[in-house]
């Protein structure tokens, strides 16, 4: 097992210092990056360098294709559809060039056609796409988030925020409802209607610290915001979501809203509305939206540490999205999303720290301007301009530097005047700091690292200081050295993690037992407790850790007719189908293909050459629709547009066999 140590909040006050939007570096209030901003980065990494060769495809039939408006790289986003039509957004970075909303006609799946687009707004973007009923109407609902440049001053993004409501009752001839509805960029939504006919909409906000609202769109021309709640507000009626020390981890370190999906969880002549939200590193929590104007926390996953599957401790978090399934609705499917297989690390001693790296330094770690560097540390004290004991007489490589007192750029500067190589910059003790991350804004020639406070006293070689003493007990801790002291010697590198990968979650109210393989072994899970997971292999090689594009699962659905089945849209692994089979147990050992627990693949296609230019998947969206009583599976590939399949079993004596015996 790999041990890693990583950032965490030890109060709740490092919650709001590290998402509110100005999370300041040191004296130049330069802003180190915001919640916004970070959120739209999940999804902005580098366009993928190759793909996975599409070496066994099967259960997926392709049916028929709509390349939109043409293949483009990263464009194409989620898709919904209703009545024989369906819907894609477009991502539209870096160019923010319009793209919009298309809009295809399904009703012959085979030979899919796009009838209309709807422009977005100048200098904005359109991620999900939501089709309801509402009364007599088809209404379409769409995020909107800026896309476009910093304005003058650098505090606010061109573009327009909000959700936007269409009439698509006939598809082919949109028109507005209403346009700009709040005030603040939203990511996801998710309508609902009840029985009494009144229906309403989930929202994900990307800035607010209570980042979920409820509106009112029974009207949709004129929607109304009931309810506003979230993280913030949980943090003190719910302490159980922090309980567990999960707030904060791995690479992207942050309890954020992305996702959310609601259910009735009692679809027969009664009504139980619930939602799932994905927290990223806060986890996976459950409301009971029943009274919308006042929903109830029911709870919230915990992360299995170490991670089951790549052995890294803590686990690396990153709750992307996840739905209700199973029958009468008792698990939860739940993803991760997680670009970084690769975290940034300082080992010493074989222990690895995790780190960030600053923004206009050179790189470090696979592919980037250094590999890896192995070199003596020292600590040099604050940095702030003063002359220090040059590097060479101090027998060191790597400046250790506190937190504090100026600019990251002066620091970085001030260490290369005195021939350091790199630099490490570690947190100070002022409230809100201690082992919080901070993403450096410093420009520099030589690379530049950050740690929390506790990982700069390992690095000094200081035993015995306890973070959670940090802030208000710190003087109980040891003394940092005089400047010029030699700390340990130290790797700066990378250390492989792991993609995100598929979870089963238990969404009874009770503790169930289920098994751990085939050999009589069982596992007690409590609510929300982790009862199964699947990877592919190919996200757990290291070797695959660069060079074969994005290898994390990104959006699921279940399948309406085997609820214990999921449909996944998995970037560069193609769309992946998946089962619930308890006592199934693979690790790969045996070239099985994948790392499961209780789940099994049952189906796998990945655009091979005869696709042409569209070889190579991306896939980013997914969602399960039927056309003239047949179901199909809808996937949108970032850069070739809409897919659309058929899913089928395979023969049940075959070793890729998706029906029904429960053995291996």
């Amino acid at each position: 097992m790999a041990k890693t140590y990583a950032w965490r909040s030890l109060a709740v006050i490092a919650l709001s210092a590290t998402l509110t939007a100005q999370a300041w570096a040191d004296e130049q209030h330069v802003a180190d990056g915001s919640k916004a901003d970070n959120k739209n980065l999940l999804h902005d990494s580098p366009l993928p360098d190759g793909h996975v060769p599409a070496n066994v495809n099967y259960g997926f039939e392709v049916v028929g294709r709509d390349t939109l408006d043409g293949i483009a790289n990263g464009l194409y986003t989620d898709v919904w559809a209703h009545d024989g039509y369906a819907y894609i957004g477009t991502f539209q970075e870096p160019e923010c060039n319009r793209s919009g909303v298309f809009i295809s006609d399904i009703r012959d799946p085979a030979n899919p056609v796009t009838v209309g687009m709807i422009k977005s707004p100048p200098d904005t973007r359109i991620n999900d796409v939501k089709v309801t009923e509402v009364g007599d109407r088809d209404v379409l609902i769409h995020s909107l988030e800026p896309c476009g440049l910093l304005n003058g001053n650098g505090t606010r993004q061109r573009g327009q925020s909000g959700i936007a409501l269409w009439d698509v009752t006939n598809p082919e001839k949109p028109h507005a409802l209403k346009q700009n509805f709040l005030d603040f960029p939203v990511h996801n939504v998710f309508p609902w209607t009840t029985a009494s006919g009144n229906t309403y909409l989930l929202i994900v906000d990307d800035v607010a610290l209570d980042d979920l609202k409820i509106a009112d769109i029974t009207k949709p021309q004129a929607p109304k915001l009931i309810t506003t709640t979230g993280i913030d507000t949980w943090l003190a009626t719910n302490p159980e979501v922090a309980a567990d020390g999960q707030l904060f981890m791995g690479t992207f370190a942050t309890p954020l809203l992305h996702d959310i999906w609601v259910n009735d969880m009692d679809p027969g002549p009664g009504e139980n509305w619930q939602a799932v939200l994905s927290y990223w590193d806060a986890g996976f929590i459950t409301l009971d939206i029943n009274d919308p104007y006042n929903p109830v926390f029911l709870g919230d996953s915990t992360y299995p540490d170490p991670d089951p599957v790549n052995g890294t401790s803590p686990p690396e978090g990153n709750a992307h999205a996840a739905v209700f399934a199973g029958p009468n609705f008792d698990k939860v499917f739940a993803g991760d999303e997680d670009f970084d297989s690769l975290f940034t690390a300082v080992t010493i001693d074989g222990e690895s720290y995790r780190a960030s790296q600053g923004s206009n330094v050179p790189q470090i770690g696979p592919g980037a301007d250094i590999t890896e560097l192995t070199e003596q540390t020292a600590y040099v004290g604050l940095a702030c301009g003063d002359t220090l004991t040059p590097a060479a007489d101090v027998g060191a490589s790597i400046a250790l530097i506190e937190r504090g007192a100026c600019a990251f750029t002066l620091k970085a500067q001030t260490i290369e005047a005195a021939g350091y190589s790199a630099g490490i910059v570690f947190n100070s003790a002022a409230p809100g700091n201690c082992e919080a991350s901070v993403s450096m804004l410093v420009e520099a020639n030589i690379p530049m690292l950050f740690v929390p406070r506790s990982s700069g006293f390992a690095i000094l070689g200081i035993d015995g200081y306890d973070p959670n003493l940090c802030p208000d007990g710190e003087g109980a801790n040891p003394a940092l050295p005089a400047p010029a002291s030699l700390g340990l010697v130290a790797t700066l590198g990378a250390v492989f993690d792991g993609w995100g990968y598929l979870h089963t979650l238990n969404n009874t109210s009770t503790q169930i037992t289920v098994p751990r393989g085939m050999d009589g072994e069982t596992v007690t899970v409590d609510y929300l407790g982790e009862m199964g997971y699947y990877a592919p292999a190919e996200a757990t090689d290291p070797a695959l850790a660069t060079g074969a594009g994005d290898l994390t699962m990104h959006n699921l659905e279940i399948d309406p007719t085997y609820p214990d089945r999921t449909f996944i849209s998995w970037y560069s692994l193609g769309m992946r189908a998946v089962e619930w089979r308890p006592g199934h147990l693979h690790d790969n050992s045996k070239g099985e293909g994948v790392v499961s627990w209780n789940m099994h693949e049952v189906g796998r296609f990945i655009a091979g050459e005869e696709y042409g230019e569209a070889a190579g998947s991306n896939f980013w969206g997914v969602h399960v629709t039927e056309v003239n009583g047949e179901q199909y599976i809808l996937g949108t590939d970032r850069n070739t547009g809409l897919w659309i399949f058929r899913w089928t079993c395979e023969d049940a004596t075959d070793v890729l066999y998706c029906n029904a015996p429960a053995t291996p």
